[in-house]
Parts: structure tokens; C-alpha cells; sequence
């Protein structure tokens, strides 16, 4: 029976304070149905929040859930937490005219599929769109608790939000691997078999292949696929394997074919590093590796229409990266 706290007068009135008292009390709300990482300890009732947490709010720490452990005896409830942000109001409205919240997935960024998301490259691309406020969505053979674990042993944390799938995109259909990419913005390729392994060509031809033309059928409009630098490709080493440049130049055509001068193909010859105890065959004499987070950066770029077309070389990503 009381007014309403917030009347249309006042909306239109002042419509950018009503706007960022709104957002702040959506985020509240938002806060407290999400997860429990934030909670009133009263006396004092100050709000404390877990330094490192991922987007579901379900922390795991050396293999172990510690999601109970976060559980504080009281929670912020949506009431407690609305009452908190109505008190802070003024010096919110201050704040977010002057240092508006970043623009983030949530309001309309959109989504990026990284097939091999948790590996050596993918999981620096999949940090590197989460950090420019992009959904990622990791799509391997390997389970999402194996994907989880691998990102966290190649950066040393898990990245908040990433969704991780489990999907064989050598033995899946072209229906269920277009599902899992639709709506998305770009699609990202970073798979591929290392040489010496068994079926490295078709591992690395067909199995891309089959990924570019899912892509295309789910109507994703950007593809960008990481392969081998001709360099390599044409020299000495195809003598020894042949098989594998075979596979990554079979995954360059149908790439191109599906999407013409919507995808960017990026050919490094050596990227230095690799996923703890992974064994990788050594690089050509006189070969200088280029390191991984220029990779990411051009992949990014491609996945975000700012390159295309084909860059060929450690050399020619160290110029491509913005």
C-alpha cells in the first residue's frame, strides 16, 4: 500500500541516475541468485568476496570441491543486499557516470567457439576473449572437468566463465557439432594432431574439415584455423612427414572453401612453449619459435573480423598482431 520507491516521474526526471540505480539493484539481485560467494558476518557486516572465483561460483582448489568451504553461515539475502546497494547509492552514481561498468557477453558481446579451448594455444585464445568481455565456449573430446583442469595447468588459473563441451568432432555429426556453434560469433580451430602421432592426417585434414563445414551450417559468419607455416611445409620436413602437412593443407582448402575471405587461416612455423608434460617433437635447426600470446592475439583478431585471409610465418604473426 505504500508508493513506489521508484515512480515514472522520477524515471523520466532523471533518467540516467534512475538507470544506474536500476543496474546496481539488478546487480545485487543478480549477485545473490548466482551463487554465495558474497555474505553478511554479523557484527560487523562487512561484504567479503573470494579473492578468485569462476563464473558459476563453484571454486575447486588441488582437485578437491571446496564449494562448502565458501558457504558462510549467513547469507546475503536479495533483501540485505538491495538495502546495501540503496545505502551506497550515491557514491554508485558517481562511479558509473564517470567509470561505466564494462561492456561485457552479458550485454550483447556475444559468443565464441574455441574448438581445443584447453589446450597449449586454445586456452590463451579462450583467456584472451574472456578478458575482452566474449562468452568462450571450449569444445574438445575430453571431458569438461579434464578441459577445466588442463586450462588451470597451462595459465595457472581456471578463466571464469568459459563453458566447457564435450564433444568428438571426429566421430560427431555435422547436426550435433552445428548445435553446440550456433549463434556464435566466430568459430576458432586450434585443433590438430602432432607429428609422429597415429592417423596425423586425417586427424589434422578431415577432422578440421568436418569442423569448418558444422561452422558454416550452424551460420557462423567468421572462421579462423591455425595451421603450419610453408616454410616448413616445403622444405626438408615433408620428406619425414609428409602425412601431417598433408592433413594441415587439406584443412587450409576446406577452410577456404567454406568461407572464402570470412576466415583467417595463421600458419606459425614453431610456437614456443606447450601444455605441462606434454611431449612435442623438437623444432627445425635455426627456427625461432614465436612466442604463444602473439598467436592469440592475431586468432583473436580474426575471430573478431580485424584480419583475414592468410598470415604465413613467425615473422608475418609478430607484424599481424595488434
Amino acid at each position: 500500500g505504500q508508493s513506489p520507491i521508484f515512480s515514472l516521474s522520477m524515471l523520466q526526471k532523471y533518467p540516467k541516475i534512475m538507470k544506474s540505480i536500476l543496474s546496481y539493484l539488478a546487480v545485487a539481485t543478480a549477485i545473490t541468485s548466482s551463487c554465495s560467494a558474497f555474505s553478511v558476518h554479523p557484527p560487523s557486516s562487512h561484504i567479503t568476496a573470494t579473492s578468485s572465483r569462476d563464473a558459476s561460483c563453484h571454486m575447486k582448489q588441488d582437485g578437491h570441491d571446496n564449494n562448502e568451504a565458501l558457504q558462510p553461515p549467513s547469507h546475503l539475502t536479495r533483501r540485505s543486499a538491495v538495502s546495501i546497494f540503496t545505502t551506497m547509492l550515491p557514491l554508485s552514481i558517481i562511479a558509473s557516470s564517470n567509470n561505466p561498468l564494462p561492456v561485457n557477453a552479458a550485454s550483447g558481446k556475444g559468443t565464441v567457439v574455441v574448438m581445443g579451448g584447453a589446450g597449449w594455444v586454445g586456452a590463451h585464445v579462450s583467456q584472451r576473449l574472456q578478458t575482452q568481455g566474449y562468452t568462450v565456449v571450449s569444445i574438445s573430446r575430453s571431458t569438461s572437468d579434464v578441459q577445466t583442469e588442463r586450462t588451470k595447468s597451462i595459465l595457472g588459473t581456471a578463466i571464469p566463465g568459459v563453458k566447457y563441451v564435450s564433444i568428438d568432432a571426429g566421430t560427431a555429426s555435422t547436426e550435433d557439432l552445428a548445435s553446440a556453434m550456433k549463434g556464435a560469433l566466430a568459430v576458432i580451430s586450434c585443433v590438430g594432431i602432432a607429428p609422429g602421432s597415429p592417423n596425423v592426417k586425417d586427424g589434422n585434414g578431415v577432422v578440421n574439415a568436418r569442423i569448418a563445414k558444422a561452422a558454416k551450417s550452424a551460420g557462423v559468419p567468421k572462421f579462423v584455423y591455425i595451421g603450419v607455416a610453408s616454410s616448413l611445409a616445403n622444405g626438408p620436413a615433408k620428406f619425414v612427414l609428409g602425412d601431417y602437412f598433408k592433413g594441415k593443407a587439406e584443412a587450409e582448402k576446406n577452410v577456404a572453401q567454406e568461407f572464402g575471405d570470412k576466415s583467417l587461416i595463421i600458419n606459425p612455423a614453431i610456437i614456443a612453449g606447450g601444455t605441462p608434460g606434454e611431449k612435442r617433437p623438437p623444432g627445425p635447426p635455426g627456427v625461432k619459435p614465436v612466442g604463444v600470446d602473439a598467436v592469440a592475439q592475431v586468432v583473436v583478431a580474426g575471430a573478431l573480423g580485424d584480419l583475414s585471409g592468410t598470415i604465413d610465418g613467425n615473422d608475418a604473426i609478430l607484424a599481424g598482431a595488434p
